[in-house]
């Protein structure tokens, strides 16, 4: 039953093995990234959903939807701004993709 298993492997950004374009699957990646770091410091302040939406000048129901991962309707903009009300420094870096193994 083994020897019938595929494993193939990932490319570097997961978007991209779900269908998406280039450039959507790294503005997705981005918004991900920020996404998990922002949750990752409320969850560290043991803050409420309510007072960190406070602190970050959005709705509790905004928030909500940021915390399910719902990025849709947010920009890389905004949730830059979010990181920074909450101390973060964000640290933009460009560089050379790996060479696909496929």
């Amino acid at each position: 039953m083994d020897e019938d298993l595929k494993i193939t492997p990932a490319s570097e950004i997961i978007f991209e093995d779900l269908g998406f374009s280039k450039a959507e699957a790294a503005i997705l990646y981005a918004k991900t990234t920020l996404q998990i770091e922002l949750e990752k410091e409320i969850k560290r302040r043991g803050l409420t959903q309510t007072a960190a939406a406070e602190l970050l000048g959005v709705s509790r129901a905004r928030l909500s939807r940021l915390m399910q991962g719902k990025l849709d309707k947010v920009s890389i903009a905004k949730l830059v701004g979010m990181c920074a009300q909450l101390d973060r420094r964000v640290v933009l870096k460009v560089t050379k993709r790996r060479k696909s193994a496929a």
